[in-house]
């Protein structure tokens, strides 16, 4: 794999957790180069990727000193420190705290509840049986935990730390809310949710990030 230059490389795949890293660099207005790769064809498992990232997964952020960062909040939280005057995360005290809460929340649930639901094949161990018993159990995880998303959001005025532009933990609760259509669990009844949802996908950044993954996939 080619060495980045003075930008960091943002390597993911269309349509994916790494999504959500698209639009956070993209928001953050931090100049970065993007590349994609095909989860469908293994290319994350290809030696010169396993290279870059050995856990063979998407997103990964490569930075220009050469160091490579994994795991969503750690790249959000890059982002977020790179470009200090965006609304991505605040700068310090209570409310810094509270968004990396927030974060750490939003990456658990959607390793803990959505995964499954999405690969519950491979989390019952090619077991179908098991993976639908899987699959049902973790729908109703996801629900609980999108219900307890709705009551913070209403609670703090709409936004997860009542801020007047959403940050980086509701841009992530966003992609956990879009999540539930794809496993087609009805949240019509969530207003907080639907309305945050519908403030992120109108970003102009978010709307460019998901133009270019479209034009690629």
């Amino acid at each position: 794999m080619s060495q980045p230059g003075g930008t960091p490389v943002l390597w993911t795949s269309t349509f994916t957790s790494g999504t959500l890293a698209h639009q956070v660099a993209a928001i953050s207005g931090v100049p970065f180069e993007l590349r994609f790769i095909s989860l469908r064809a293994g290319d994350h498992k290809a030696p010169a990727y396993l290279a870059l990232n050995p856990k063979g997964e998407v997103p990964a952020l490569q930075l220009p000193d050469g160091t490579v960062v994994t795991e969503l909040p750690a790249i959000i939280q890059w982002f977020g420190e790179a470009a200090p005057d965006s609304f991505l995360l605040p700068q310090a005290g209570t409310p810094r705290i509270k968004a990396i809460e927030w974060l750490a929340w939003c990456h658990w649930s959607m390793g803990r509840h959505f995964n499954p639901c999405f690969a519950a094949l491979r989390f019952a161990d090619g077991d179908e049986q098991a993976a639908t018993a899987v699959r049902s159990a973790a729908l109703k995880r996801c629900r609980a935990a999108l219900d307890f998303a709705e009551a913070a959001l209403a609670a703090q005025g709409g936004t997860l730390l009542d801020t007047e532009h959403p940050t980086a933990p509701d841009i992530f609760l966003a992609t956990l809310g879009g999540f539930a259509g794809f496993l087609k669990l009805d949240i019509g009844d969530l207003p907080a949710l639907n309305a945050l949802m519908r403030r992120v996908a109108a970003l102009p950044a978010v709307t460019a990030a998901l133009a270019r993954e479209k034009a690629h996939a």
